[in-house]
């Protein structure tokens, strides 16, 4: 499907109204950090303006914006791992995050925990409600290994945070 400039121009900046809160979700998920998360945001948008006359298929625009702040995140990770560890960076911004209550601040740490390829696929699925399938169109990966991932993701969170498969979940269930 092609589209004229103006049909693209409008595509993208209804996909931005549409998907800026889920888009900042992930963001801060990933950096624990607001501002962070608002920069990363922004240069999602930037570098989705920049190759809009690229994306072959406008109709999976959100799933092509998820993708690029996947991208500006690892971006962001090789930058600041020149002069921090991402561990770091994302523990002092968790750090620098009081309004969120004592569970949420304690799932967070323990999904910062996580490493980014099972991280990445719980934040989609589980925590924005994005299928298995547009996770995996988003990450480049097959569906079976987004589940799979996903999978490891829930027992290592589990572990983290200490709980059994016979202790009660609110805490992780109230975060996704």
């Amino acid at each position: 499907m092609t589209l004229s400039g103006s049909e693209l121009q409008k595509t993208y900046e209804d996909c931005v109204e549409s998907c800026a809160d889920a888009l900042y979700r992930v963001a801060f998920r990933l950096t624990g950090n607001p501002t962070l998360a608002s920069e990363l945001v922004q240069e999602t948008y930037l570098n989705a303006w920049k190759s809009l006359p690229t994306l072959s298929d406008p109709n999976k625009m959100k799933s092509w914006m998820f993708s690029i702040l996947r991208n500006q995140y690892s971006k962001l990770i090789r930058k600041e791992s020149r002069s921090v560890s991402p561990s770091e960076l994302i523990h002092e911004a968790a750090a620098q995050t009081a309004a969120d209550t004592e569970a949420a601040d304690e799932v967070q740490a323990a999904i910062a925990q996580l490493d980014e390829k099972h991280r990445m696929p719980l934040l989609l699925v589980s925590m924005e409600g994005l299928s298995a399938e547009a996770a995996a169109g988003i990450l480049d990966i097959p569906r079976g290994t987004v589940l799979s991932r996903l999978h490891r993701a829930r027992q290592k969170l589990k572990s983290i945070l200490g709980l059994t498969d016979d202790s009660p979940q609110q805490t992780l269930e109230a975060s996704e």
